[in-house]
């Protein structure tokens, strides 16, 4: 019977030969890269008025703007933050919709404060709207009740779930 010594030297050309350096000469060491954390997308910051372009499922897109805030004094320390927004389909994806459930404010303790609508607090009220043709809009006003002195310098925030679009800061 016949061996090959065929398999044997192919298994050996594949296992690295490991210890043919001097022993006095020292080995450099591989050099570690550290890998940077996962950053997300920055999010400009954006001026009342200032329009936010927003990129939407299926290649649409959306003009989002924050046209006004004005804080209204409320009770036991609190105040209602009354913010004005335009929402305009400017190019058709999937249908989408959006409306005061996509808006959370980040007052400057960093507290988030959901927005409420209210036609006695906030008209005319912003309501959601399944956006589905070009030119489509809404336009209208929600509130968020937040702790006195607590609206100056925080965010009005565009999001969708825990994703963050657009900011708006209050400078009041």
């Amino acid at each position: 019977m016949r061996r090959s010594w065929l398999p044997l030297l192919l298994a050996g050309a594949l296992i690295p030969l490991g210890g043919c350096a001097d022993p006095a000469t020292p080995q450099a060491a591989p050099e570690v890269t550290a890998v940077p954390e996962e950053t997300a997308t920055p999010v400009p910051v954006l001026r009342l008025g200032q329009e936010a372009a927003i990129d939407l499922f299926g290649d649409g897109l959306a003009s989002v703007t924050v046209t006004g805030a004005d804080l209204s004094p409320q009770a036991a320390g609190r105040e209602h933050l009354v913010v004005s927004v335009d929402i305009t389909l400017v190019k058709a994806g999937k249908p989408v919709t959006g409306g005061p459930e996509n808006f959370i404010f980040r007052d400057n303790a960093q507290a988030t404060h959901p927005a409420q609508v209210s036609d006695q607090a906030a008209s005319p009220r912003l309501k959601s709207v399944n956006f589905t043709a070009v030119g489509q809009a809404s336009h209208g006003r929600f509130f968020f009740d937040v702790p006195t002195g607590a609206a100056s310098g925080g965010y009005v925030q565009l999001v969708t779930g825990r994703l963050v679009h657009a900011v708006w800061q209050i400078k009041k």
